[in-house]
């Protein structure tokens, strides 16, 4: 299970970009996190080839997301983390799920629902 954001392990953040000019500013080889729903975004950032992770609202955006290439889909519903991580189990996503969670003892519920890695907010620049 990826763990991102947890203080006592070490972890590479995703940075949440709302804006060209946010991205033009990340590291390189960072990955960079968008709305599914900011299309610019998303077309720009596969054009420059750049590490990419969506958050999705449905299980729609999370195919097109894996589609797409998107090294993580992340998700803050329980429910549709776990809907969509059996899609990505059954169809062999590349993509990684992850739930976005706000404290430790919800990594256990994500580990029972089999989900792929959990990222808190503080994992998000």
């Amino acid at each position: 299970m990826l763990i991102i954001g947890h203080p006592l392990i070490p972890f590479k953040p995703l940075y949440k970009v709302t804006k060209i000019e946010d991205i033009k500013k990340t590291k390189p080889n960072c990955t960079i996190l968008i709305d599914f729903d900011d299309k610019e975004l998303v077309q720009y950032s596969k054009a420059q080839d750049i590490s990419l992770a969506l958050h999705v609202k449905s299980i729609k955006d999370a195919c097109l997301a894996n589609a797409l290439g998107a090294k993580f889909v992340v998700v803050d519903d329980d429910l549709l983390a776990k809907q969509v991580q059996d899609l990505a189990t059954e169809y062999l996503f590349d993509t990684k799920i992850l739930l976005q969670i706000e404290d430790e003892n919800a990594i256990e519920k994500a580990a029972k629902n089999f989900i792929d890695g959990v990222v808190f907010k503080k994992g998000i620049l």
